[in-house]
């Protein structure tokens, strides 16, 4: 029984057939080499062996191009799976200088790597159809590389290190994802993180996605330094002695989707400024001036 990815990849190709004016019944089955093969080369090779850059003068955005090979020669030998250099390549550890893909990029899968043996084994083809492929894995959809929160911050580690010891706060990796950004957090001594000490974390500012500021003595100076932190998404302002004057300072934080002004002296002008933040997805605003607790949703009783 064919899966249901199988069958609607064959629908796809019958449509996108249908849409050139080609004849489904001439043309039941797609090529095994456009079906499976050169979507794995594209994935993961054609940004460094394609029209706009050709590394060792390989191309590999068509058949003909890949059989063409490289400056080095041949790397796809039909039959010969294991003297195929493409198929050394993509097989060697990902430590080795001459792995396929390079520079630290996503490795093939297994599925993916056993789709181009099959294929060089059975010679090579540019014309066999995906029934003559019946052990042939179905290519999985690509996986979605996240969102950069922030710049790695791995380089500027020691820089960093440096800015926790001197002003007693702590700046903590959000996960082990470098690009996740850092978490300033100030519980262990709210009263060192004041307007001074933001300031003077400008240096590794962009880094910071996360600031943990409640019960600080951080004021409207304070929120003058925050509004230069570019890829902050979330702020603790509980209990600080921010007002809704200062609030005007974040309007430039086009990433922030999260603000707590709890216990604050925030208001109504406060809470105009917030719905102008164009990323804002919540706001607490319990104790403070302002006639609702929570944006966007409920209102004070």
């Amino acid at each position: 029984m064919r899966s249901s990815l199988e069958l609607k990849e064959r629908r796809t190709w019958r449509w996108l057939l249908c849409l050139a004016g080609g004849s489904v019944a001439a043309a039941a089955e797609p090529t095994f080499y456009a079906a499976r093969v050169a979507p794995v080369l594209d994935r993961h090779c054609v940004v460094c062996h394609g029209p706009e850059k050709k590394k060792a003068g390989l191309r590999l955005d068509s058949f003909d191009h890949l059989m063409a090979g490289a400056e080095s020669g041949s790397i796809v030998k039909p039959g010969d799976v294991k003297g195929s250099e493409l198929h050394r390549r993509i097989t060697l550890p990902a430590t080795d200088e001459e792995v396929m893909p390079s520079d630290g990029k996503p490795s093939l899968s297994a599925d993916e790597i056993k789709i181009i043996a099959l294929w060089i084994e059975a010679g090579a083809s540019p014309t066999k159809s995906l029934a003559d492929f019946p052990t042939a894995p179905a290519l999985r959809p690509a996986r979605v590389a996240p969102v950069p929160l922030a710049p790695s911050w791995r380089e500027k580690a020691a820089e960093i290190a440096a800015l926790e010891k001197k002003f007693g706060v702590k700046l903590v990796p959000r996960s082990q994802v470098p690009t996740d950004g850092l978490v300033l957090r100030s519980a262990s001594a709210p009263q060192r993180c004041n307007d001074q000490v933001l300031a003077g974390l400008a240096p590794v500012a962009r880094f910071i996605v996360d600031a943990e500021l409640a019960r600080t003595p951080v004021t409207d100076a304070g929120l003058k330094a925050l509004g230069s932190w570019e890829n902050l998404r979330a702020i603790d302002l509980t209990r600080t002695k921010v007002t809704s004057a200062g609030l005007a300072a974040l309007s430039g934080l086009k990433h922030l989707e999260v603000i707590n002004l709890t216990d604050t002296a925030v208001d109504d002008a406060g809470v105009t400024t917030l719905r102008a933040l164009p990323g804002l997805k919540r706001a607490w605003l319990f104790g403070s001036k302002a006639t609702v607790t929570q944006y966007p949703v409920a209102t004070a009783p």
